[in-house]
């Protein structure tokens, strides 16, 4: 019986049979698996977000929607999706996706089903990654062979020292320190503020992308080794098309008629105080510092007491640190699990991506950012 590899694991060809590639037949039928596995009111049972995600993104097969279903019985008890994109690895391009959606019927757990989807999801792609991982999607992934690449860490930046500090999640001693932060924190303020003024840097508010971020991708993308392509194609359908674009906040940093930058906000609400999540952004490291803490300023203006963003930027860190950003590894809600799994024949691209130092990644990045606000399923 032949074999498909998995890193270390090898999985029967028994355990796929049963398995096929959603198609519209399967509508309804998939629909009601995913409501009694999921729960109403779940990201997972969203039609909005099934559309954007899995039928307008310009990078699905010609094949159709990367979801998979299986069935035992003549009844669904299983289902994986992707969310292919184009990832730039180093000076290479590859077409990859971020595995999304893992579910097993509870009666069907332990019988073959999720490695058989796992295993069936990645004969298609060389480089598949997964966020925001459950305990057990981790478990199925790493009996896979899957490289771990840690948690994906929280950065909280203060807009109001005072307000910020009793309600985020940061050591008990940091929160006693919030009568001095706020003068603190005006101060620090005043300086970056400044520093970003003296070299001619202004944030623009936009209500669409455009070819300037074409710009923004050529000059800051040689600076990060493995990151998901940002150019206006990507940027226009991962933030321009998403179902609650018109919720969101975007801008350009633009230094003397050149734009360095851009910054994609959410407003929302944290224990009842308005905040800022930053849904996307790029810039050369060196001006990431500049985007975030101008952007955290117009939200401050709109009362906003603090501003959170889930990133990957070991380039950027010490900059964000210097500035005022305090990393987390636990955000919110819970860890931001990430995992990889290479197979492709450049062992140069699999080494790139089994750093952990080497990848850009933000909210944006699978459904990261729609996983802030629902319970994850198992995998996804």
């Amino acid at each position: 019986m032949s074999k498909v590899n998995l890193g270390f694991m090898k999985v029967s060809d028994r355990f796929k049979v049963g398995i096929t590639r959603y198609q519209p037949t399967d509508a309804e039928e998939l629909a009601a698996f995913q409501l009694e596995s999921f729960g109403e009111g779940t990201r997972q049972v969203d039609p909005a977000r099934r559309t954007w995600l899995f039928e307008q993104n310009p990078c699905i097969d010609a094949d159709g929607p990367g979801v998979w279903i299986c069935r035992r019985n003549d009844a669904i008890v299983g289902q994986q999706a992707e969310i292919p994109y184009d990832l730039r690895v180093g000076d290479d391009e590859r077409r990859a996706a971020w595995a999304v959606d893992l579910m097993v019927d509870p009666d069907w757990r332990l019988k073959g089903v999720g490695p058989g989807l796992v295993a069936t999801q990645l004969e298609g792609r060389t480089i598949v990654g997964g966020l925001n991982l459950s305990e057990k999607g981790f478990a199925t992934y790493s009996r896979g062979g899957w490289t771990d690449l840690g948690i994906v860490p929280a950065y909280f930046r203060p807009l109001d020292a005072k307000r910020t500090l009793a309600v985020a999640p940061v050591p008990a001693k940091l929160r006693k320190l919030a009568p001095v932060a706020g003068p603190a924190l005006r101060v620090a303020d005043e300086i970056a503020a400044g520093a970003t003024r003296a070299t001619g840097a202004r944030l623009v508010p936009v209500d669409r992308f455009d070819e300037r971020v074409d710009q923004v991708w050529a000059d800051a993308s040689p600076h990060y080794p493995v990151l998901a392509r940002r150019d206006l194609a990507a940027l226009s359908w991962r933030v321009d098309q998403r179902p609650d674009a018109a919720g969101l906040r975007r801008y350009y940093l633009v230094r003397g008629g050149r734009t360095v930058g851009y910054v994609v906000l959410r407003p929302t609400t944290w224990s009842d105080e308005a905040v800022v999540v930053v849904v996307d952004y790029l810039a050369p490291p060196r001006w990431v510092a500049p985007l975030l803490l101008a952007a955290g300023q117009a939200a401050r203006r709109e009362g906003a007491v603090t501003m959170l963003a889930k990133t990957r930027n070991e380039q950027a860190d010490r900059w964000l640190r210097a500035t005022g950003f305090v990393r987390r590894e636990q955000a919110t809600d819970s860890p931001i699990r990430f995992m990889v799994h290479c197979t492709d024949d450049d062992p140069v691209v699999c080494e790139l991506v089994s750093r952990p130092e080497n990848w850009f990644v933000t909210s944006t990045d699978s459904d990261l950012e729609y996983a802030t606000v629902a319970p994850a399923a198992e995998g996804s």
